[in-house]
């Protein structure tokens, strides 16, 4: 993010905390209409008050203790006060009883809200007002508004809280997720490799001990390949984590499939996806092609990656005979990938091996 866009956010920020107040300028319109019958006190005094009211109000909306109550209460005594001075006071009313209704909780909010009508109703029966019906209805109406308001304003401050909560536990969670998904990818490029090569070079240190030295030499020579095997698998793995783009990656596949002498179909229409649908679809593909490259003995297969606006269909079809399915991790890892994105994954064994995926597009978080 820019330094610009950071700006602008607390710019917006900030309006939205404080632009209201543009509101309390309805205090000074009694003022300004009567300036030239008011006496230099009046004016002086009004003007104080307004201005010890603005200053204890935005110090109230971000107060996070027990002092709250102390400023609404000092709030009130300027309102009352006030009152002697200027007949826009209601407005002044309406903005305590926000802070009542932002600040509170229910049972503080009606013991708060009674206070501040018995406010309001204090200050017109002992202020000198000409109409008292009219800043009665004035002052109740804007407190009744600006109360609720401030209820309003406070659970929407809670929602985005929780959903702040929700989006850090997300990452959390997705954090461990990947953190899992790596420890299978390396499970599966180094578990069976480093078996073999440990294997194989127990043999071959037999085999020397036995002075059986052309042997020893060939299985140490598949040591050697094994090992540059596995340290290419590696590299195509870092590769993969930093580029999960789906075109990239299906494209690299078939590559792939074509170098180790596969007769592949690929069926592949697709539009702009979630980000998070394709990294793991990108992933599930690798797998299953990974999986095609080890156990595949006829080396024809079809893969085919569709769309529609609900989901995102895989299907892989590896055209060899196939008996039975032992899920090893590479499937375990396709189904709990799907099942991420509250997806689908199923496996079929009848003719030919035949993979299933359905990722939806609409799920909670994209």
């Amino acid at each position: 993010m820019s330094s610009l866009d950071t700006v602008a956010k607390q710019i917006d920020k900030g309006f939205w905390k404080y632009g209201h107040l543009i509101f309390t300028g309805f205090y000074l319109l009694p003022i300004m209409i009567n300036f030239a019958n008011l006496t230099a006190n009046n004016i002086f005094m009004s003007l104080a008050l307004y201005i010890a009211f603005i200053m204890l109000y935005v110090k109230a909306i971000n107060c996070q203790d027990t002092d709250t109550t102390k400023l609404v209460i000092a709030m009130l005594l300027v309102c009352f006060s006030a009152t002697f001075y200027s007949s826009g006071t209601p407005t002044l009313f309406g903005f305590v009883a926000y802070i009542v209704g932002y600040a509170y909780s229910k049972l503080q909010r009606i013991f708060s809200a009674l206070v501040v009508i018995l406010t309001v109703l204090l200050s017109a029966y002992i202020g000198d007002i000409a109409k008292v019906e009219y800043f009665l209805a004035i002052s109740l109406i804007l407190c009744a508004a600006l109360f609720s308001y401030g209820i309003a304003a406070k659970r929407e401050q809670q929602y985005k809280i929780r959903e702040q909560e929700n989006a850090t536990q997300l990452e959390q969670l997705a954090a461990i997720a990947e953190r899992e998904r790596i420890a299978r990818d390396l499970h599966d490029i180094l578990g069976h490799s480093l078996s073999s090569i440990a294997l194989k070079a127990e043999l071959a240190n037999k085999l020397n001990q036995g002075e059986r030295y052309t042997q020893a030499n060939t299985e140490i020579a598949q040591v050697a390949e094994l090992a540059r095997q596995l340290l290419s698998d590696v590299r195509s793995a870092v590769s993969d984590l930093k580029q999960l783009n789906l075109a990239s990656q299906i494209s690299q596949l078939k590559q792939r499939l074509t170098e180790q002498g596969f007769e592949a179909d690929f069926n592949v229409k697709l539009n702009v996806l979630p980000a998070k649908v394709e990294g793991i679809a990108s992933l599930i593909i690798k797998e299953a092609v990974t999986n095609l490259l080890r156990h595949s003995s006829t080396k024809k297969c079809i893969v085919s990656i569709t769309q529609n606006q609900q989901q995102l269909i895989i299907n892989v079809i590896d055209h060899a005979p196939c008996s039975s399915i032992k899920p090893g991790n590479g499937l375990n890892g396709i189904k709990e990938r799907a099942e991420q994105l509250d997806g689908k994954a199923t496996f079929t064994c009848e003719d030919n091996f035949s993979l299933n995926v359905m990722l939806p597009l609409t799920a909670k978080g994209f």
